[in-house]
């Protein structure tokens, strides 16, 4: 993987916040013995953000990305990807944090859908339209027990709504 990236971040008055981001990659893939999972793909990605600092424990941010990646090898798949997405953050001083977020993601694929290169040009997503959605909860319950809830959704054109959720009790000794 070779990246070559430019970001800019300023901030606006006391609560705003502007950040934009625009890359160029190249992800390579070489397999002896499996020609169809071999890949070379030119990326270029624009990510502009806005975000709302209410204060310094809750954040407010709206975005856009574009992706244009594309398979110099093999059957030369193309993906032209548009995400619009936003992002709620909160953490309090009793030690307590959410993280909730929404992208909506607009993917024009040309190529085979069920090859080892579509699903990594798609990122797991399938062509079309998708939605993806995360809330995650965590709470410091003693000075060295975490726990953390995590709720993970996606849905697509043609699939049906996939849910996925975790638990997990840290202990940190």
């Amino acid at each position: 993987l070779k990246t070559h990236q430019l970001q800019f971040i300023h901030k606006l008055g006391s609560f705003w916040l502007l950040n934009a981001e625009a890359g160029v990659n190249t992800n390579t893939s070489q397999s002896n013995s499996y020609a169809n999972r071999n890949y070379q793909l030119d990326n270029y990605t624009v990510n502009p953000k806005i975000s709302y600092l209410h204060n310094k424990n809750t954040r407010l941010e709206v975005f856009y990305t574009y992706k244009d990646k594309e398979n110099k090898i093999n059957d030369g798949e193309t993906l032209q990807m548009h995400i619009f997405g936003s992002n709620f953050q909160y953490a309090n001083k009793e030690r307590f944090a959410i993280n909730a977020n929404a992208n909506l993601y607009f993917n024009e694929f040309n190529g085979n859908t069920n090859s080892p290169v579509a699903y990594q040009m798609l990122e797991g997503l399938q062509p079309g339209t998708n939605l993806t959605w995360l809330l995650g909860l965590q709470k410091r319950l003693t000075s060295f027990l975490d726990l953390n809830l995590n709720y993970i959704g996606r849905k697509s054109e043609e699939a049906k709504t996939i849910h996925t959720g975790n638990v997990q009790l840290r202990a940190t000794f």
